[in-house]
């Protein structure tokens, strides 16, 4: 994939003339009209999807917009949108799942410039002379808002169902393509990092009232007042205004380590939450570390503390149990309650129920309670009551039985190894020495599941 290159104030001079004329015809994702006032409108439609996603492809397409709009003296302003009910949710999963993988050999170097590549097109964005608006027509997510934020303005419906968010913490993650940068910017630091540290959407009008869009209006009026506010927004962004200055307070950023507790206690975060999801300290350190950063120097910040994150064998649990194979699992019907994994006493999901009603009654630790799962789940797929792992392991976090950071009970016992399993269940029979009895297909399960791919 290619990297995105950085668009200077100073010099518009066609890169490559040999694709101007690829930048002017029509793209198969991004739908654009020119009208007489030089407002060109780029309408985001991606053929054959429900809904917009940042896939590699819609990447491409993006770059080919910001360099037409870059390259044209016909287009005075650009108005994003889309062309479908919802604006953009948000990453391919597939391909953030890709990366999860990559992130485990790939080098530091060559991980920065793939990871990195989203937040470099934003930035040329953002830096374009030309003013750019979001026109917001439906959910934005993610790397949705992320684009949104990269906007010089934004312009919202006045809908209800819209949702306006970040819930890259969720899936173990964080929002890398700035997004730890630009919103607590613009909302402000306490609600930007609420909103970044919790994942949860807010609905257009409180977009409003927090500063993270400049207008609310009516559906019908949206492309007209996004055109209008085109022509006469100033392109350069709050944080690119000389002598910019943010405040940070109520907290103090002036000792990082400080800060991250301040943080942690304003919004109520656990110690154990904290220990076992990286990527909450991560987002603190994204938002602590590059608050008094230019922005483009902020968004390498981001990036650095982004690939660490993605090389932590806890966002790809999550991206798979959450996400990927719940999906799977889902179509499979492996969430009715009439299911091969709920059906009858031997099934899966009341076995571990009785077996962690079980651990908590010999008050086992956690570590403990999440062993004995994992050991029985394994004895129930040897009695042929789990046909695909990977599946199971997603319904079984999503009934509770096991934490989303573990990737569920088969996960766990992979990534645990036999050595460790051994060790742990010795010290841990004392408590209960059946509940922690090895299966006898332990080796065998393990190395079924090292020969197949995560």
């Amino acid at each position: 994939m290619r990297s995105a290159r950085l668009i200077s104030r100073s010099s518009f001079e066609p890169r490559h003339p040999e694709r101007l004329l690829a930048c002017t015809m029509t793209d198969p994702n991004i739908v654009t009209e020119l009208d007489s006032d030089g407002v060109l409108l780029a309408r985001i439609d991606m053929p054959g999807r429900a809904m917009n996603v940042f896939s590699r492809a819609l990447m491409d397409s993006l770059e080919h917009l910001i360099e037409r709009v870059a390259q044209d003296p016909a287009v005075r302003a650009l108005v994003i949108s889309s062309g479908k009910s919802a604006f953009l949710a948000g990453a391919d999963l597939e391909m953030i799942r890709s990366f999860t993988e990559l992130a485990r050999s790939g080098e530091t170097a060559a991980l920065h410039e793939l990871f990195g590549h989203l937040g470099r097109l934003f930035r040329s964005l953002e830096l374009l002379p030309k003013p750019v608006v979001a026109a917001i027509n439906g959910l934005a997510l993610g790397g949705g808002l992320e684009l949104c934020m990269a906007c010089h303005a934004r312009v919202v419906a006045d809908d209800a169902t819209i949702q306006l968010g970040l819930p890259e913490v969720k899936l173990g993650l964080l929002p890398g393509a700035g997004g730890t940068q630009r919103l607590p910017r613009l909302v402000g630091i306490e609600q930007g990092l609420r909103m970044l540290l919790s994942g949860e959407p807010i609905s257009p009008a409180q977009a409003l009232q927090s500063g993270l869009v400049d207008a609310l209006v009516p559906p019908s009026q949206l492309i007209a007042v996004a055109r209008q506010r085109a022509l006469n927004a100033v392109a350069l962004a709050p944080w690119d205004r000389n002598g910019a200055r943010f405040s940070e307070q109520p907290f103090d950023f002036r000792d990082p380590a400080q800060a991250q507790e301040q943080i942690r206690a304003a919004l109520g975060l656990s110690e154990q939450l904290l220990q076992h999801y990286p990527a909450y300290r991560a987002i603190i350190s994204c938002v602590v570390g590059g608050w008094q950063l230019p922005m483009s120097e902020g968004g390498e910040h981001e990036m650095r503390i982004f690939v660490e994150l993605m090389r932590d064998p806890v966002a790809g649990n999550m991206v798979r149990s959450l996400f990927l194979n719940r999906q799977r699992a889902a179509k499979a019907g492996l969430f009715k309650p009439d299911s091969v994994l709920n059906q009858g006493d031997d099934a899966l999901l009341p076995r571990l129920r009785r077996v962690y009603a079980r651990a908590q009654a010999q008050h086992c630790t956690e570590e403990q309670c999440l062993l004995a799962i994992s050991l029985a789940a394994v004895q129930a797929w040897h009695e042929n009551q789990v046909p695909e792992p990977e599946l199971a392991d997603a319904v079984v976090v999503s009934e509770g039985l096991h934490p989303a950071y573990t990737g569920g009970p088969f996960s766990y016992a992979v990534a645990r190894g036999m050595d460790e399993l051994q060790s742990h269940a010795r010290q841990a029979a004392v408590h209960d020495a059946a509940l922690f009895a090895l299966p006898a297909a332990l080796t065998r399960f393990l190395k079924q599941a090292m020969a197949v791919p995560a």
